[in-house]
């Protein structure tokens, strides 16, 4: 297998995810959502990112704002969405080779691409990018580099994919752990199993003796802000457990597109598809199985200890696991043509297709009416404008609900981003905002925002939140 025919297979499958992505987001590519928590890397703030290194472990991330030249929000996910297309087409490869039909694997790429995890995680894209590439870059050096070489590499991209996304180094595994070159033996899988701990290990030690450099503090403190609920004692486990407990039903409700049945379904068919894998090919069934749990035990382990729970968009290998399950005993189904076969096919573009609706239906339904609010109303303050001063609840504009907006922030942030102007929330910042007063009565009531202005200061009364059905 020449270089440049797998040259040529990366950019061909890369191209087929990207075009799948600028479907998806057509209507955000000049104009993408941008959360709360993702403009400072947007705008190349460093206190929330100092902060997060802290209690997160992001310094890859925290770096990333001494970037020496910031660009616009589109640049930025282009950018991301360029290395979510790169990756999901070296995986397709590094998991099923050349050999599978590329039909088969153009499917496995899309299926990739086009996760849940990915999309919900795809809007802290500003934050993301470094981290992004680094699992693209790692990708790429699987399919090209002999297996033992890739398996050194994870040396350095675990730690370095840690610190910018903590579930990031179980994506590397995946990689390495199904690899069509990694030899098929459980030596082999201690192997690699062993190699990527041990990155693991030096990863947290990393940042650790970063936190204690930098912050004092050797280890990774639990932000208060998550709530954290210590197991000091047998209630506090089962307080816990219960807490998990309702986390993997939200799991399983959101794997399924919002639906608890759709997601058990799901899940069911993921389970069959392991159990018909693992008559077949044993070692690969374990192999996912392994992939899952390495990286499965110690999430759930951190709940059950501190509370604290991991959203859906972490649990990104598990799409992985999942689609490479489908994918696989599919294609082996394929080899005796049949009735089973073509229902296995059928039933994965259909997985394909209900992912396709739920993703469209926020980037072409939900989100855009949070983007044009924003626009028009940064559009209507005036020139020359150097302070906003805004009264009432963000949740009173067009949108802000449906695009689930979280915080005031998020237009504060927004606002300064489209019209270059300082921003205050006046219920949340009083004393930035008692020096002017405004030529409204901030209680009045509105169902349109108004604008005001009195020399460089611009004041914006919002609409009442909807109350009631």
């Amino acid at each position: 297998m020449s270089t440049q025919s797998l040259g040529r297979d990366v950019i061909r499958f890369s191209l087929l995810g990207l075009g799948a992505l600028v479907l998806v987001y057509a209507p955000l590519m000049f104009d993408p959502l941008v959360r709360h928590d993702d403009f400072p890397a947007l705008l190349g703030t460093k206190e929330m990112a100092y902060v997060k290194a802290l209690d997160e472990g992001r310094w890859l991330n925290y770096w990333w704002q001494f970037r020496p030249y910031l660009w616009p929000a589109p640049v930025s996910f282009a950018l991301y969405l360029v290395a979510c297309a790169v990756f999901a087409a070296s995986t397709a490869l590094i998991l099923f080779g050349r050999d599978a039909p590329g039909w088969y694997r153009g499917y496995f790429t899309l299926f990739v691409v086009l996760s849940i995890p990915t999309f919900k995680i795809s809007f802290w894209f500003n934050t993301l990018l470094p981290g992004a590439w680094v699992i693209a870059l790692f990708a790429l050096a699987v399919v090209f580099l002999r297996h033992r070489i890739a398996l050194t590499l994870m040396l350095i991209a675990v730690p370095l994919s840690f610190m910018a996304y903590t579930t990031y180094p179980f994506l590397l595994l995946t990689l390495l752990l199904l690899s069509h070159k990694a030899p098929q033996t459980y030596e082999s899988m201690v192997t690699t199993l062993f190699v990527f701990f041990v990155s693991l290990v030096l990863a947290v030690v990393s940042v650790y003796s970063l936190n204690y450099l930098y912050h004092g503090v050797f280890g990774i403190p639990i932000a208060e802000w998550r709530a954290p609920t210590e197991a000091k004692t047998l209630d506090d486990l089962v307080v816990n457990l219960g807490k998990l407990k309702r986390f993997l039903m939200m799991t399983v409700r959101q794997f399924g597109g919002g639906t608890a049945g759709t997601g058990a379904v799901l899940l069911l068919f993921f389970g069959g598809a392991w159990v018909c894998l693992f008559r077949w090919q044993r070692f690969t069934a374990i192999a996912v199985l392994a992939a899952a749990l390495a990286g499965l035990a110690p999430l759930f382990a951190k709940t059950l200890m501190s509370g604290v729970l991991v959203p859906v968009r972490a649990y990104g290998w598990i799409w992985i696991l999942i689609g490479f399950t489908f994918t696989a005993a599919t294609l082996h189904m394929a080899k005796t043509p049949g009735r089973w076969a073509s229902i296995a096919r059928i039933t994965i573009m259909y997985v394909l297709l209900i992912k396709l609706i739920l993703f469209g239906r926020a980037t072409y339904l939900q989100i855009p009416e949070w983007q044009k609010t924003t626009r028009d109303l940064a559009a209507s303050i005036p020139e020359g404008t150097s302070a906003i001063h805004i009264y009432g609840e963000f949740l009173g504009l067009n949108g802000a609900r449906s695009a689930g907006i979280q915080f005031s922030r998020g237009l504060q942030l927004r606002l300064a981003y489209l019209t270059g102007a300082e921003v205050f929330i006046c219920h949340k910042q009083p004393e930035d905002c008692e020096k002017e007063t405004p030529p409204f009565d901030p209680r009045d009531w509105t169902h349109v925002p108004v604008v005001e202005s009195r020399g460089e200061v611009s004041f914006l009364l919002l609409p009442s939140p909807p109350v009631g059905p």
